[in-house]
């Protein structure tokens, strides 16, 4: 496809962008689950591929029936159920907290950083329902569960082309 040959490969551990949130939202005091990281983190992927044409992880989103998931961070935070993640996950190991930001900030680039910022400005005041229901009526997750049932669980992926077709139009 003619977008994806633009699409640079700068991958990032998505373990740093979860800490990054769990981080900027432990400051908020607003709890945040692994339903509501999971749209956060599609929309971190979405924005970087959207905007740098990068893709930020390796891994692609699958449409799962509460909307788009990052198995491997499932699996990772799926100890915690429906109950907010803890700040244990942030595995602090700087003197300060400061050396901390720095560090993870360092791990992703400043490009990203202001990618993650924005969607957290933008997307991480809606509830983990507000963005289920979103991410519903958006193109990408509906056409890669085409003809499955609501409850249904699949593998598909989300395609990028699909990503930059339906999101490109709203940075245009």
């Amino acid at each position: 496809m003619e977008n994806e040959a633009t699409i640079t490969n700068k991958y990032i551990n998505p373990k740093d962008v979860v800490k990054y949130l769990l981080y900027r939202y432990s400051f908020d005091g607003e709890p945040i689950t692994n339903l509501k990281i999971q749209k956060l983190l599609y929309y971190v992927y979405v924005w970087d591929l959207v905007i740098n044409k990068e893709r930020c992880f390796e891994e692609k989103f699958q449409a799962w029936p509460n909307g788009p998931v990052l198995p491997s961070m499932y699996q990772a935070l799926k100890n915690y159920g429906a109950a907010p993640l803890s700040t244990d996950f942030l595995e602090v190991d700087t003197p300060t907290l400061e050396e901390y930001e720095s560090k993870l900030k360092g791990n992703m680039g400043e490009q990203l950083i202001n990618i993650i910022d924005q969607v957290y400005e933008k997307y991480g005041i809606k509830s983990a329902f507000e963005l289920v229901a979103l991410t519903h009526n958006e193109a990408p997750w509906i056409k890669a569960r085409q003809e499955l049932e609501v409850s249904e669980k699949t593998a598909n992926e989300i395609a990028d082309e699909d990503i930059l077709s339906f999101y490109g139009k709203e940075q245009a």
